[in-house]
This record gives C-alpha cells, structure tokens and sequence, in this order.
C-alpha cells in the first residue's frame, strides 16, 4: 500500500535562509485550501482495511447461503422419488418451500445489515477526516476547505460530465492543495490506537 508521503516537500523556489513553502503554509497565507475527499477516501489506509474485511463478511455470508440454497435444491431431488400427491411428497414440499421461503428472508435481512455496514463505515471514515482537516486548519490559519476531485473526467459518462460543469472549485493553486499533508495525518493516525472524541466540542460551521 503505497502511502502518501507527508506533503509538506511540496517545495516552491525560496529565498535563501527562507523556509520551504509547502501546502500548509501557501493555503495559511490565502486563509483558504482544497482538498479531494475521494481521493482521500480511496487511499485512507482504515477504510482499506475496514473494507477488506466488510468484503471478506460479504462473501462469507454469500457462501454459506449457496451452501443452503444448494442443500434445498440436492433435498429437492428426493420428490422425484416419491408419488406425486402423497402425504411424504407433500409433507417433504411443504418443508422445502418453508425452507426456501425463511432463506429469501434472511438473505433479505442480512443485505439490509450489510447495506448499513456499509453506510456506517463510510460515516465513520468521513467524521475522521472531518476531525482531521479541522484540527489541520486550525493549526495552520485555514479559514476554508473547499473540495475538489482532481480525477480527469471521463468524456463518455455523462453523470462526470455534469457533474464537471456543475463543481464549486473551477480551479485552484497546487499550491493550496493539502490533500497529501491531511492523507498522510490520517493514516499516520490509523497506526495508532484510535482516542476518543473530546464532548462538548464545537463543530466548524
């Protein structure tokens, strides 16, 4: 997994004795920075790691469900042995349409869990790097995160091409983009235990 190095190194030409300027300190002097949330979600190494394993439950649950689905079907058979109308041939489809019934119920059941899974990881991924580009901004003198996708558009889908012309950020300096500094604050902070929030804390409007 390759990480992003801490963007601090995005270096501009300096005067000498100067400190480099990287993205912290260009978007301090502007008092405003961007940065890709996508991009960042896709490269957050606990959300790797969370999804790896939600893919892992996934497909777990989908075989053990084949498993029943191909013992109700193998059970199945055994109506071609019986007579047609009998009470044995009813009795045994009777179970088998039950079984086949309470099966479509748990499959149901458990894609609603997995959907909300889902759903709270993600959430739990983004209240983070909501944590994380506040506690940035404010160490930094950044009054204003604007997000953009850096992802070149795709000329053949048109959703990304409305989705293009509709975007907030039209352009912006490289050299206010914090996306790498916020991206390797979080997967530095992934290493580490996670802390608890602190109550009672204001949230940025």
């Amino acid at each position: 997994m390759a990480l992003a190095a801490f963007a601090f190194t995005y270096t501009q030409a300096q005067q000498p004795g100067q400190p480099p300027r990287g993205p912290a300190t260009a978007a301090a002097g502007h008092g405003i920075a961007v940065i890709d949330v996508t991009y960042i979600l896709e490269n957050y190494a606990r959300l790797k790691q969370d999804g790896e394993k939600f893919k892992a439950d996934v497909e777990n649950t989908g075989k053990r469900f084949q498993a029943e689905q191909e013992a109700i079907v193998k059970s199945a058979e055994r109506l071609k042995t019986l007579k047609a109308g009998s009470p044995d041939y009813k009795k045994l489809e009777e179970e088998l349409a039950q079984k086949s019934s309470d099966l479509k119920v748990k499959a149901s059941l458990e894609e609603k869990n997995f959907a909300e899974q889902e759903s709270q990881m993600y959430l739990a991924a983004y209240r983070q790097l909501s944590h994380v580009v506040r506690v940035f901004s404010e160490r930094n003198g950044i009054s204003l995160v604007l997000r953009f996708n850096g992802k070149p558009v795709d000329a053949n889908n048109r959703d990304a091409i409305r989705a293009e012309m509709f975007k907030t950020v039209l352009y912006n300096s490289p050299s206010i983009d914090i996306t790498d500094a916020i991206l390797a604050e979080l997967n530095r902070a992934a290493a580490a235990p996670p802390t608890a929030a602190r109550p009672g804390v204001p949230r940025p409007q």
